[in-house]
């Protein structure tokens, strides 16, 4: 309806228009300046389940990990952030690769994530991965490559199970 497809932004202020019924957002209740107000921005970032659902953005490198890792975190963030959150929620991180870990390299603006599938060597894996050189499928890209030789320091985000 709108002209976009999957991979356009939609930015704030943008208006959309969309089928269904219409909705009328509530009143929004004023909140006095006080120091000791607490957003429920963290209520819901503590009490949101992440063992299901993907919130990242479809096509993004993060998007592509969370969906081959569900018990991955929504809530990771950047993907230079995912090694330091991850390791703040419990999940062990080091540098070896190990088949079914998420590989998390923390160079340029934004990082990047990617599920390994096979490794041979520390020097030497295989992942699948979204929006390496620009494709917003999940593929593998690579083939065998060395993970120690791309964007930034390479840290390996282990499953609990």
């Amino acid at each position: 309806k709108n002209g976009k497809s999957i991979f356009d932004t939609i930015n704030p202020g943008d208006t959309l228009e969309v089928d269904g019924a219409t909705y009328a957002a509530p009143a929004v209740e004023q909140v006095s300046n006080n120091a000791y107000a607490v957003s429920d921005v963290e209520d819901v970032v503590l009490n949101t389940p992440t063992n299901y659902g993907n919130s990242y953005p479809i096509g993004q490198c993060t998007w592509g990990v969370k969906e081959l890792a569900p018990w991955a975190s929504n809530w990771w963030g950047n993907a230079n952030t995912w090694a330091i959150n991850a390791s703040s929620s419990g999940y062990a991180i080091g540098n070896v690769p190990v088949v079914g870990s998420i590989a998390v390299w923390d160079g340029g603006t934004f990082g990047h994530v990617a599920y390994v599938t096979d490794v041979q060597s520390n020097n030497s894996i295989q992942v699948l991965e979204a929006n390496y050189n620009h494709q917003k499928a999940i593929n593998n890209y690579r083939g065998y490559f060395d993970p120690t030789q791309f964007l930034g320091n390479v840290t390996y985000i282990y499953p609990n199970y």
